[in-house]
């Protein structure tokens, strides 16, 4: 049986600018993203603590970090610095994450979706992340590239994927991966995720540099389901 289509949450993603920050919150986005991974939006301390200050707590940040968990970018370190709380931890692949700080902070495994079966399978992929995982991020799979790359990936798998009940009992979903103002809406009727998770599609320019109006557009097409 289908369930309901909701509007999900929306995570607006590679804030690299203050200003970003404060009309993702203005338009009422529920979190941002602060890439401290890798790619082009990937920002140092300096720039975090600048968002987090004009932020001002409005909405939580997500801190994208190395499954590793090693160094100044650690989820350890940035939990005690800054008092980031929401971790998105990538290339736990091969194995468990490194130690990681204890409860209030949470975790979303990043999986990236090349076939049906990375979805069945992700039970597995919780059950071996080595830590406790708080939610799913599903991206398109383009090898050497962690995310941001603007590239969708076929949402009927996820459809497939829960009819069939492989989703069953699993921690929430967050859809990411090409999404836009102009196709989040039809994502969102066929995958019904809990969050969708959107960067490149609210930029008109550079990497990392948002849209104010599409930010706004993005976030009341989700609204709009």
């Amino acid at each position: 049986m289908q369930r309901p289509v909701k509007s999900p949450k929306v995570k607006i993603c590679g804030i690299t600018r203050p200003a970003d920050a404060v009309a993702a919150a203005d338009a009422g986005a529920d979190a941002i993203g602060l890439n401290f991974y890798s790619g082009p939006r990937r920002i140092n301390l300096t720039q975090a603590r600048a968002i987090l200050e004009a932020l001002s707590g409005r909405v939580p940040a997500v801190a994208l970090i190395d499954g590793s968990n090693a160094g100044k970018y650690s989820a350890a370190h940035l939990y005690a610095a800054m008092g980031i709380r929401l971790f998105q931890v990538y290339a736990v692949d091969d194995g468990p994450a490194g130690p990681i700080p204890p409860a209030p902070a949470a975790y979303w495994l990043v999986a990236h979706v090349a076939q049906p079966a990375d979805l069945t399978e992700l039970p597995k992929r919780i059950g071996t992340a080595g830590f406790p995982v708080a939610a799913v991020l599903l991206d398109a799979c383009v090898p050497g590239r962690a995310g941001g790359t603007g590239t969708t990936f076929n949402w009927q798998w996820i459809a497939a994927a829960r009819a069939s009940g492989a989703l069953a009992g699993l921690p929430p979903l967050i859809l990411a991966g090409g999404l836009n103002p102009g196709n989040v809406a039809a994502a969102i009727t066929i995958a019904q995720p809990d969050w969708v998770d959107v960067s490149g599609g609210v930029e008109s320019g550079s990497p990392g540099i948002k849209d104010a109006r599409r930010i706004a557009d993005f976030i009341s097409a989700v609204r709009s389901v």
